[in-house]
């Protein structure tokens, strides 16, 4: 026989079983991982955090809607990124959550965000409430920054780069969206 087949049948025979163990343990750790999966159950979806400010002294899980006085906050961390959902005084406390803040795209209503007398800029600290649905009032505003009568909180319109008041109801953050949906009416 040729010594090269030789060769061959003999590290087959003496290898050949030390490449099947391995191969029996890749796949019963494979499988045991799959068991493993399927038995946590499905991912429960809820914040990282949740607090008021304002009123540090109330737990959010025996109030079933904000206090006056108070902002209620859910942190949500993912990817090293949070966002924040804000809630005012008598709205619901949620117990359960159908999907999560990063699920949406915001549209940014700002370039700039802050004090104009005092150069406070607020931009990257109101990026993390820049969640769809959310609305930014005085109220939130008041709890980073001290407001006196001179302060003059302003925002640099995104689109249009208008220097604008903030309005006293708050912005609402919109969903965005690419473009304007078009007449899609066959041509005839």
């Amino acid at each position: 026989m040729h010594p090269l087949l030789v060769f061959l049948l003999t590290y087959t025979v003496r290898y050949g079983s030390v490449a099947l163990t391995y191969a029996e343990k890749a796949r019963a750790f494979l499988w045991s991982s799959w068991l493993a999966y399927w038995r946590s159950g499905p991912v429960v979806l809820a914040p990282t955090a949740r607090y008021f400010l304002g009123n540090s002294s109330m737990d959010v899980n025996t109030v079933p809607v904000v206090p006056q006085g108070a902002v209620y906050l859910e942190e949500w961390i993912q990817d090293n990124v949070k966002k924040c959902v804000v809630r005012y005084a008598g709205e619901e406390i949620p117990r359960s959550w159908t999907e999560s803040p990063f699920a949406k795209h915001p549209r940014t209503p700002w370039i700039w965000v802050g004090d104009r007398e005092t150069e406070v800029d607020l931009t990257r600290t109101f990026a993390k409430f820049l969640v769809v649905g959310n609305r930014i009032t005085s109220d939130l505003v008041n709890a980073f920054i001290r407001v006196n009568p001179n302060t003059k909180l302003i925002y640099i319109e995104s689109g249009t780069f208008k220097e604008l008041e903030f309005p006293g109801d708050g912005l609402i953050i919109e969903e965005y969206a690419d473009r304007p949906v078009q007449d899609r009416r066959p041509v005839h």
